[in-house]
């Protein structure tokens, strides 16, 4: 087989509030899309505002067709499901600084799948969707994003020879969305079109594991004859670090001691410290659930006083506050959930306190005949 990488855009300019869209025209079996976004901090600094909060939605669409539908933080999630490591992210709070975050949208069961692509030629009028909120956590300005800074690269990983006759591609969309209760069930009534090859559940209150809004998950079938799963969701993601591997971050703050820093690794965080100022002690208070007290002292102990430049790397599970029930076997279809052998399919979610829920659905279809 040969394969293309394809810088298709570089550095665009994305909208501070609004939708770029991006026509896609190549008729070559497209493996995967990589996605790089590109910010810049204000003249202050830009503390716990990253990339995944201002990048709002990223869809493909053929005119009302939605062939993928996520936020940038949905398919950072599922890219460390898919491929057991984190994408590329470095995002950065000093003052006119840098940040940069990734995702790689595969449409196979993995990279370079010869069999599982996207085809668009199969499509009539294919669009890139990217949605942007630049004041999404805060205002653009000093303390923010700068305005006009927003920017995509689009990278599209393309076959160049080699490829069968295309079978399908995967779908990844965001089905539904509430807030929970404090208690009782909710009800998600499911998709009964294309098989199921993985769901992803994102759970969020800041400084909380998912099973703070979440306690267990169930997926029930014709009122009960078959349960594919019921679970309780902390059992679920303490296996992840077996399953997927450790989840990382590596995250340049602009912090003084004692300053809570908030972070998108939930679960049972560790972080290492390298001080960007010669001479400083750094380390956390405590550290648990996304979050960690930042202990910056000066050699002789004394407390930090001001801002300053530090970076720090954080390991642990639950990236973005999700967890992932994966269906069968990645490499063999056949094992998929089938949804079509049911009547009524019921996704039901325990509740236990407020949070934004969030659930993404990965689908296999197969190109129409």
């Amino acid at each position: 087989m040969k394969y293309r990488d394809i810088e298709l855009y570089y550095q665009q300019t994305l909208d501070d509030v609004g939708t770029k869209i991006i026509d896609l025209r190549t008729t070559d079996p497209i493996s995967a899309i990589r996605l790089s976004f590109f910010g810049t901090n204000g003249a202050t600094y830009n503390k716990e505002n990253y990339l995944n909060d201002v990048i709002t939605k990223i869809e493909l669409v053929d005119g009302s067709d939605q062939l993928l539908s996520c936020s940038l933080k949905e398919l950072q999630a599922i890219q460390y499901r898919r491929t057991k490591r984190m994408p590329f992210m470095r995002p950065g709070e000093s003052a006119s600084g840098a940040s940069e975050e990734q995702c790689l949208i595969l449409f196979g069961r993995h990279l370079w799948d010869p069999e599982y692509y996207m085809d668009l030629t199969k499509f009539r009028n294919p669009q890139l969707k990217i949605t942007t909120n630049i004041a999404a956590v805060r205002a653009a300005g000093a303390d923010g994003f700068l305005t006009g800074y927003l920017q995509v690269s689009v990278n599209l990983m393309v076959i160049e020879e080699g490829a069968a006759e295309a079978k399908g591609f995967f779908m990844h969309k965001n089905i539904y969305g509430f807030t929970s209760a404090t208690s009782g069930d909710e009800h998600v009534d499911m998709p009964m079109d294309y098989p199921y090859a993985g769901l992803l559940c994102r759970a969020y209150v800041q400084g909380a594991d998912p099973d703070y809004c979440l306690t267990k998950v169930k997926l029930n079938c014709d009122a009960g004859k078959f349960i594919p799963f019921d679970i309780r969701v902390k059992d679920l993601y303490r296996v992840e670090e077996n399953d997927y591997g450790v989840a990382e971050l590596r995250y340049f703050i602009f912090r003084k001691d004692a300053e809570w820093v908030h972070h998108i690794i939930t679960h049972d965080p560790h972080s290492v410290f390298n001080p960007g100022i010669p001479g400083r002690i750094a380390g956390t208070y405590t550290a648990f659930n996304g979050q960690f007290k930042l202990n910056l002292r000066a050699h002789d102990n004394t407390p930090v006083a001001a801002e300053e430049l530090t970076s720090v790397i954080i390991r642990g599970s639950c990236p973005h506050a999700t967890f992932f029930i994966p269906f069968g076997l990645p490499e063999d279809p056949l094992t998929y959930f089938d949804p079509k052998v049911f009547g009524d399919i019921d996704l039901v979610l325990t509740q236990d306190n407020a949070g934004a829920i969030d659930i993404v659905l990965m689908q296999l279809r197969a190109y129409a005949a």
